[in-house]
């Protein structure tokens, strides 16, 4: 998908790809664990990153009608190479699901503390590239991953004591 440049199309492309990651991984795990507090936890991240992706599926339609004219900003802008190569390492590994299977309950904690702080590094990554609503749409959900984070990292203390 992307080589030395990208645009915003590829960028949102590439969060929706991300958040679909994540509600399969969250979702999977919430019917997979007999823990009731980490099913519900699981299923509220599920439904967040489903959100997620709704956000982003609809600001790229909503770019793909706009007048490219107007929106100089959505010309291909040079990459650096820690953001591209951020960028090639997906959030949520391919076949995390099965991956995981035969995990303990922390060690999913782990996978899955650490996706959301690689999802809240990419997000900011991406700021600079960005401009107005989409921008802030990146600023909002860095502050909701930043919320899943914390649920994760609290539930896990709570299960170690």
């Amino acid at each position: 998908m992307l080589s030395d440049k990208f645009n915003v199309i590829e960028m949102l492309k590439m969060a929706k790809e991300i958040e679909d990651k994540g509600y399969r991984l969250y979702s999977t795990h919430a019917k997979k664990t007999d823990e009731p507090k980490l099913k519900v936890i699981f299923n509220k991240l599920a439904s967040d990153e489903k959100d997620h992706y709704n956000t982003f599926d609809k600001l790229e339609k909503d770019y793909k009608k706009k007048d490219q004219k107007d929106y100089d900003y959505l010309e291909k802008v040079e990459v650096n190479d820690y953001l591209q190569s951020f960028v090639q390492f997906e959030v949520f590994h391919r076949g995390a699901s099965q991956e995981l299977e035969g995990m303990e309950t922390v060690e999913v904690l782990d996978r899955a503390i650490q996706s959301e702080k690689d999802s809240i590094l990419l997000y900011r990554e991406l700021i600079p590239y960005n401009e107005d609503e989409t921008k802030e749409v990146l600023e909002r959900l860095i502050e909701e991953e930043k919320e899943h984070y914390v649920n994760l990292v609290n539930y896990k203390k709570e299960l170690l004591n």
